[in-house]
Formats: C-alpha cells, structure tokens, sequence
C-alpha cells in the first residue's frame, strides 16, 4: 500500500497565493525499462504533495521488459480530476520513436521535452526533433548528458527530466524532493543522493538555459490542502476494501489486470488471520472460494474475463447452493485472451448472465479508486445477507489508474444491508432452504449440531434433499430471485446530476465511465444544453422504476460505455421499453469525453 500523503497545508497560508485554473496533463514516454512509470508515480506523489488532485493512467505493452513503448500519463488540477484527459499538454521523450508516436496526441500549444544530445547518430526519420511542428513549444535538453555528471549512467534520464519540468513550470522543488526519497527509500542512500542530484540538474538547467515559451505556470506555490490524503490504484483500493470486510479466504490465479490484488493480499492478509491461495487455474480457484464461503468465512478471488468464464460452471453450484462469495473481475479486452493491457466494460453480461439456467446475483460496479474499496466491503455484507455469490467489476483502467483520495470525505453506508440470519436448532429438520418473503434463508455453520443440511448442485427442497418436480423447482426459484427484490428495495436510488425536471439529454453510465459522463455534463451545461446524468452503481438487479422515470424526462436518452454491443444499453432498453442513443466505445482506453458530448449534440433520436 501506498505511504499516507500528509496534506499539512494551510489554507490560510496559501489561499492568496495560490495559483488558480491549473488542469495540466503531463505524459513520459519511453520504452520498457526506461523508467517512465517510476517517474510518473513520483510526479503523482509530488504534486499531491503540494496540494493538487491528480489522476495517473499508465499504459505499457503485454510484453515483458525491454519490448514495447511505456506511457506514464498524469492530469494534475486544482479540481477533483474526473479523467485522465483527452490529450496531453507536456509530453516527456525517453525513446524519440516511441514519442514520435505520441505527437498526435499533443495539445496545441503542447510542450515536447527531448533529449539534445543523444549518444549515437540519429536517423532524421527516428528522431522526434525532425517531427516537431508549428504550434509545438519545444525544448531540447542534455538529458543523458546530465545524468551522467549525476549518476554515471543514463539511468537517471527520466529524474532529470522531472527536473526540467519543475524548473519549467516553477513548480515547488520540496515535495519533488520527498517524492524521490520516498521512491527509493529501500535503496541505498547513494541512489537516493544521486537521483536528487539529477532531479537538481535538471530544474536548474531549465532555470538557467532555457527561454520559456508554453503557458504552463504553477507560481511556485502550492495549493491549499488540510486532509489527509492517500494516492492509491483501484486494486489497491479493491484490496483494502477485503481486509476491511474481515475477508479470510482469497484463491486465485494471476491475470491481468487483476493480479496486484492477489500480490496486496498475499502480503496483507496473514496479518488479519487471512489465508492466501494461488491456485492452478481459475476453476480450482473458484473451488476453494466456494469452501471458503460454505465454511463460513469470508471469501473472495479476482479474475479477468478469460478467467471468468472458466469460473461459471462452478458459480452457478454457488448461486444453488446459496453459499456467499465475492467475485472481483477487472475487464480487459477481449473475446478470448485479447488485448491484455487494455481497457474495456464487455464483462457485463457475462457477469450477469453468464450461467446455465437462471443464476441470479448481485452485480456492483464502482466509479472511482475510493468506491473501489467502498463497494467491495458492501460485496461481502451483500454475499453474506443474501447468501450468494455478489460480483464487482472493475476494468483495466479503473484497477490500475490512480488517484488522490481523501477518506474523510468518501461516504461510508452499510446500504440497508442486515446481519444473517442464523438458524436456530429445533425439534424439526434443519430447513436451511426454507421459502421466505425476502428470500433468505435462516443458516448456519456446517457441523453445528441440530443443524446439519444437505447442500449440492441439484434442486433441492426446503431441507437441501433433491427434488425435481416442476412445483418444487419453480418455488425455489422464485426464492432465489427474490433476494434481488429484496437488494433493490434497501439499496439507495442511483445518483443523479444535473436539473431535476425535463432535460434535452439525459446520460447513463456504468463503472469508469462515469467520470467521462459527468465530464461531458459539464461541457454540455456550458453549452447551454440542458443535460442531466442517471449513475447506478448497482447494475443487477437494475432499478427499473428510476431509469423509467429518468428516460421519461429526457428528450433523448444516451447510454455511454466501453464495448462493442452497448451491453448495458440493451439493458436499459428492454426495462424502459425505449431506444436509447449508444456511445459503445472500444477504444482501448478510457471513455473519451468528446465522443459523449458528440453524441449528445447530435440531435434528437
């Protein structure tokens, strides 16, 4: 876990001085190994540190080190950041052909920082100084050259590159100072001197040597800040959240982009009488998670969508058997291994229906890093209320972006969620599947005396014996299906922006999209469009009645998401009984905000 970010600002100290309508992304480019994302996490630290809210997104290649280009992106505001930005204002080159890639994202008036004085001789072609063009405020620096006088290697390119945007930007050397050590704290203290040392050469260079010409300018100041602030990644998060719902039981199998969840608790849970299991594949995982949760104890795995889809035969023995569990899916792109690095939202319906007969579960899917580690801990109080596998989706982009959280303002609820109900012993045989009105069940411990059942993947009767009459079975799953009904009437309305009365368009979105959806808001209500915003974070059961209402105030109704079919769509259009406008977006990377705000000037449907 990431070291807590101590924010001891004061807001009467900075107020005055603190500049105002800073929102910068900043991009390090390189190949594998470079060290682009080690330097993206110390500008994330550093500029926490000095107030700013920031979201870091990083892209790398399937492949191991040495192949591949490696992109860390950081959007640094003074403002809650909502996305990582559709472009980049300041782009980094640590490899020139891998940059010469990136061109086309930057902003007019982007700054492109390149090394001057490369070792060997440079084909025009594959030097990023022949592709500059007007409009770009470029500056040539002695990146190896200064980081050889630092650290007698080329190592450190990517610290003194830091340096020159600190110098550049006049942004407060301090905090770049603890972000560097807090980087290399397990090193030696020569690594740590030297790579001060480069970051030093590097801002002193810029001070020095170059002529600004970019509009970038942080005043040398810092924002006001009094919380206590953590920069964490949604796995992180995920992570957190488990050990905070007393989870005892994690089994997995590594997949990206879920594995880091498994490599947290590993280290983690021990500490909090937890029990990690890397397992051979994901159905044996999924097995273990089953035990775990018929024993009693919370369990959970994480996965992916190939590793997902072997689970579901043994879900669907969960889902019978009533037996809680939780289930973490961060979606990548697929079909099949696909895109490995890459971010998607198509795991919808495989979370949701994916399962031979009706298999009904709770599926969740948060907005943020700190809903990440929210909503994972209602899962378990979830899976243990209604006693059933509960699903949360995550994506690449949510699990492994980061972002500054500030705990004492993230709501905290139990969601209407009850204790269990457990099973008292009687006279009378143990009916641990007893129909109810709510569809629980009272239960209990196997082995508890008086109180033992029997639990398989046939239907079963009210005792857990198997019967296969048509009356019986459609009993039970009415029973089952009504623990949905019972989750949709405890669980809050879904969020809503914007007016309350008619509006021109109305935006639904799921997961990591919705930072893009209420981006696009805001841009719209510019515009002078009135656009308002519907955001569940419970997606299964869906509340019908509320996107019913909402659908009816909207002129046109628009349901942005990150896969090809418009899952979530084709949902709400068969609950609302009304074609929506789809923004399906399979980009490979987050939802852009633009193809949202296009969308909804287009007119009505």
């Amino acid at each position: 876990m990431h070291a807590v970010v101590e924010a001891v600002l004061s807001a009467q100290d900075n107020h005055d001085a603190a500049p105002s309508g800073i929102d910068v992304t900043i991009s390090l480019c390189g190949s594998a190994g470079d060290g682009a994302n080690s330097a993206g996490m110390i500008l994330n630290r550093a500029v926490a540190l000095m107030g700013y809210h920031i979201m870091n997104f990083d892209s790398y290649p399937a492949e191991i080190r040495g192949f591949g280009k490696s992109v860390a992106h950081t959007r640094v505001s003074d403002r809650r950041v909502l996305t990582p930005g559709a472009g980049t204002d300041c782009l980094v080159s640590l490899n020139d052909p891998h940059t010469i890639t990136e061109l086309g994202k930057l902003n007019p008036g982007g700054v492109i920082l390149y090394d001057s004085k490369p070792p060997d001789y440079v084909e025009e072609d594959q030097a990023v100084a022949g592709w500059i063009e007007p409009g770009m405020v470029a500056y040539g620096v002695p990146l190896r050259e200064l980081s050889n006088e630092a650290v007698q290697s080329a190592r450190a390119r990517n610290i003194v590159g830091l340096g020159v945007l600190a110098g550049l930007f006049r942004m407060p050397t301090e905090q770049f100072h603890d972000a560097i050590a807090q980087r290399f704290a397990s090193k030696a203290a020569r690594v740590i001197d030297g790579n001060l040392k480069a970051f030093d050469l590097g801002c002193a260079y810029a001070e020095t040597q170059l002529d600004k010409a970019d509009q970038i300018d942080f005043g040398g100041r810092t924002q006001p800040r009094s919380r206590e602030i953590e920069i964490l990644s949604g796995n992180e998060a995920a992570a957190r959240g488990c050990i905070d719902a007393g989870l005892r039981l994690y089994a997995g199998y590594p997949i990206t982009p879920a594995t880091k969840i498994m490599e947290i608790l590993a280290k983690e849970l021990p500490k909090h009488d937890g029990v990690v299991v890397q397992t051979e594949d994901e159905i044996a995982a999924i097995g273990h998670v089953i035990g775990g949760g018929f024993s009693g104890r919370r369990a959970a795995t994480a996965t992916s969508g190939p590793g997902l889809s072997l689970m579901v035969e043994a879900l669907n023995l969960a889902v019978m058997a009533e037996i809680p569990l939780v289930i973490i899916n961060s979606q990548r792109a697929g079909p099949s291994t696909g895109l490995p690095t890459k971010t998607e939202q198509s795991d919808l319906n495989l979370a949701i229906l994916g399962a031979s007969g009706d298999s009904p579960r709770p599926v969740l899917a948060p907005a943020d890093v700190a809903e990440c580690r929210l909503l994972c801990k209602v899962a378990f109080e979830l899976a243990d209320s209604l006693q059933t596998p509960v699903f949360v989706l995550l994506d690449l982009f949510l699990s492994n972006r980061y972002e500054d959280v500030a705990w004492d303002g993230v709501r905290d609820t139990s969601f209407g969620v009850h204790e269990p109900v457990h099973a008292v012993a009687g006279p009378e045989p143990f009916q641990r599947y007893a129909i109810t009105d709510d569809g629980i069940s009272p239960q209990s411990i196997p082995g508890e005396e008086g109180l033992f059942f029997t639990a398989s993947g046939l239907e079963h009767n009210e005792l857990g014996m198997p019967n296969y009459s048509a009356t019986n079975h459609q009993r039970m799953t009415a029973k089952r299906f009504r623990k949905l009904a019972t989750l949709l009437e405890r669980w809050p309305a879904p969020e809503m922006v914007g007016p309350d009365d008619q509006l021109d368009v109305g935006i639904l979105s799921w997961g990591s999209s919705i930072g893009a959806a209420k981006e696009a808001l805001e841009q719209l209500q510019t515009q002078g469009i009135r656009a308002g915003g519907m955001f569940p974070r419970l997606l299964w059961p869906l509340n019908e009645l509320a996107l019913r209402q909402f659908a009816k105030r909207s002129k046109v109704l628009l349901v942005a998401e990150m896969n090809a079919a418009g899952q979530f769509a084709s949902l709400v259009e068969a609950a609302i009984g009304r074609r929506v406008r789809r923004v399906a977006e399979i980009c490979a990377g987050p939802m852009p905000v633009e193809a949202i705000v296009r969308a909804a000037q287009g007119g009505d449907q």
